[in-house]
């Protein structure tokens, strides 16, 4: 459910020019390329053409460059600068009211002082930055990374990142996965970041670099529910229910012929008193308030009225939370309480540091820093078939 304009943008280090399917299938607006690989006399010609876009400017070079396509029937969109500072490159974009600025930096490149150009909110900045940080998922940090978290904090920027999605660059000989494409956001005079989200998609082919999508604007998730009906007891009549079952069940006899009557007093008391059925689509915690709210907006299209629903989508969530904190008891409901903490733990996390462990492994580990004087292949043998078991069977 889209409030407001938004815009799509999917930015990807291509490392060469070829585009997919992706970009029909998630809906893009605007597509920012890095590592084009193309020099100024080809990327106007057939090679540099993606179907259903316009090329609003491209910053080139034959083992870098730059690259920045609106979707055709978008009309306010210019292209304001690119920059090659101490072999960074930027390409910057307005679409609407946000600068969008590309950038790339290789991996070998320090950043200049100051590591990027200056922009007013609301811009993005986003791009192959090539920095290591804590921040965005490594196990440490170089100098690029603390320079371009130290500009991020002068600038007043929002690193759009989420530690449960996937690496944005998949070193497959290895099977590890880091995170140098990165997202910042310009603040607002609240503090406020622009309101964007992240995906990052699957693997892009002839690039070790997976898409990212970033979403801006106001989009609140719409839950498809499965179509299998279900009975709402919380919305239970149980007083209406009682007296449904009372006054029919007197005309049952006590015998086990009648064992289907009761159950059909039971079914016919319960569908005049429990709710049944499914929801298609539905919106967690939306309340009659948002909607009359979100109607409002639809006729007058007030920004005003956009953030009162966003409060009170958000004042019922709070409320929802509450409760269920409150409610939960591991005295008298262990089961829903567990139930809530593997809900809250089940994050499936694909982004890994770590290499596949194996039991050899850990055996040749175990051998080489054991105080026995000898422990020969047989012992060998043995620990690796004994860790192989419990790889098999444990979670690791």
């Amino acid at each position: 459910l889209h409030v407001g304009p938004t815009i799509r943008i999917c930015q990807l280090n291509i490392e060469g020019i070829s585009c997919s399917k992706l970009l029909k299938k998630h809906s893009v607006d605007v597509l920012v390329l890095e590592e084009t690989h193309i020099e100024h006399t080809y990327l106007f010609d057939t090679r540099g053409r993606i179907t259903g876009f316009d090329l609003i400017a491209c910053n080139n070079h034959l083992k870098c460059g730059l690259a920045c396509y609106v979707k055709q029937g978008i009309k306010d969109s210019t292209e304001l600068k690119h920059t090659t500072i101490a072999r960074v490159f930027t390409t910057a974009i307005h679409v609407g009211e946000l600068t969008i600025t590309n950038v790339y930096k290789p991996p070998l490149v320090q950043w200049p002082d100051p590591p990027l150009p200056p922009s007013q909110h609301p811009s993005i900045h986003l791009g192959d930055f090539n920095n290591h940080h804590t921040m965005w998922g490594y196990e440490d940090n170089n100098y690029n990374g603390v320079a371009i978290v130290q500009w991020a904090s002068l600038e007043d920027k929002f690193l759009l990142f989420d530690a449960k999605d996937r690496g944005t660059f998949h070193l497959s000989r290895w099977q590890r996965e880091y995170n140098p494409d990165l997202c910042f956001l310009s603040k607002h005079s609240k503090g406020n970041p622009i309101i964007a989200s992240r995906t990052i998609l699957d693997d892009f082919p002839n690039s070790q670099h997976r898409p990212s999508i970033i979403n801006v604007g106001i989009e609140i998730p719409v839950i498809t529910s499965t179509p299998e009906p279900r009975w709402n007891f919380k919305k239970a009549d149980w007083e209406t229910f009682q007296k449904s079952v009372d006054t029919n069940i007197r005309w049952i006899p006590p015998t086990t012929d009648a064992f289907n009557r009761f159950i059909g007093i039971i079914k016919a008391a319960a569908k005049h008193s429990i709710p049944w059925g499914f929801r298609k689509t539905y919106i967690p915690c939306w309340t009659e308030e948002s909607e009359a709210h979100y109607q409002e907006y639809l006729l007058n299209k007030n920004p005003a009225i956009a953030t009162a629903m966003l409060e009170s989508l958000n004042s019922a969530r709070r409320e929802r939370w509450k409760s269920l904190m409150e409610e939960t008891n591991f005295t008298h409901s262990s089961r829903k309480a567990w139930a809530l903490l593997h809900q809250l733990g089940r994050t499936n996390p694909t982004y890994k540091h770590m290499t596949t462990i194996r039991a050899d492994a850990i055996a040749s580990h175990l051998i080489q820093t054991s105080k026995a004087l000898a422990l020969g292949p047989k012992a060998k043998r043995w620990l690796t078939s004994f860790f192989s078991e419990v790889l098999t069977t444990s979670k690791i």
